[in-house]
């Protein structure tokens, strides 16, 4: 179980965004002030890197340092991207705000057990299991083809 939080967990958090330059973001985003969880993920590519047949230990440490260095950045680009589907996507409202309430979900969990790394991945899975369930209880139709359906029952005199 992850480490436990409290209301002054939150309002500290409050106050060092108050205090957070740009610079403090580059340096996130490039991945130069690496967080507990950004630790994890480059041990965890370490140990998958190196059970590959001939990739020694310094190779396997690199790609963990770099892979783990990529991951803040990459990930901030899907929540850009996430973003940019909810408001510029020609779905339904009601599938736009479960998604952007799967976002908030998601990325208020992962803020809890790993930070503003956790929270932009968080964010990120939110939105994908969002997506996932619409699809999964959905009519399983893009906005494209209820488009087409609704042209050819238009031309064949409201016959599909």
């Amino acid at each position: 179980m992850g480490p436990q939080h409290s209301l002054e967990d939150l309002r500290l958090l409050g106050q060092n965004l108050n205090r957070t330059t740009i610079g403090d973001a580059g340096q996130f985003l490039i991945g130069n002030r690496p967080g507990a969880l950004q630790k994890s993920m480059a041990n965890d590519i370490f140990g998958l890197t190196k059970m590959i047949p001939g990739v020694g230990t310094r190779t396997a440490a690199t790609v963990g340092r770099v892979g783990a260095r990529l991951a803040p950045g990459l990930s901030v680009a899907g929540n850009v991207m996430d973003v940019a589907d909810i408001i510029a996507g020609d779905e339904s409202f009601g599938n736009k705000a479960m998604d952007a309430t799967g976002m908030v979900v998601g990325g208020t969990a992962g803020a809890f057990l790993g930070g503003p790394l956790g929270a932009s991945i968080g964010a990120s899975v939110g939105k994908m299991g969002s997506d996932g369930l619409q699809w999964l209880f959905g009519d399983k139709k893009t906005p494209d083809q209820r488009k087409l359906e609704a042209a050819l029952a238009a031309l064949n005199g409201g016959i599909v």
